[in-house]
C-alpha cells in the first residue's frame, strides 16, 4: 500500500501541482502586464531567486519530487510568455 500511495504521489499528484503552478505563473505574468508592471521584472525576479538558490546549495538532486517547477524551467516558461505579457503591458499603457 505505501509503494501505491508513492507511486500515485510521483506520477500523478506531482507532476499535477507543477503544472498548475506553471499556469499560474503565465496567468500572472498576464494579470501584472495588464496592471501596468512591466512583465520583465518577472524574469528578472527568478533569476535573482535562482542565483539566490544556487549560492545557499539549494539545487538538490531530486527534481522530480519538487511540486513547483524548477527555477530555470520557470525562466525559460516565462520567456516564452513574453511577447504575449509585453502586448498586454503596451495596450495596459494606452489607456
Amino acid at each position: 500500500m505505501t509503494a501505491y500511495g508513492l507511486g500515485a504521489k510521483l506520477g500523478r499528484e506531482l507532476p499535477h501541482s507543477r503544472g498548475q503552478e506553471s499556469e499560474a505563473d503565465q496567468i500572472g505574468l498576464i494579470y501584472m502586464a495588464r496592471a501596468g508592471y512591466d512583465p520583465e521584472a518577472a524574469v528578472a525576479f527568478w533569476q535573482r531567486f535562482a542565483d539566490y538558490n544556487r549560492q545557499k546549495g539549494g539545487a538538490d538532486g531530486f527534481s522530480f519530487l519538487r511540486t513547483h517547477p524548477l527555477d530555470e524551467v520557470r525562466i525559460q516558461q516565462l520567456r516564452q510568455w513574453l511577447p504575449r505579457a509585453k502586448a498586454e503591458y503596451d495596450r495596459s499603457k494606452v489607456k
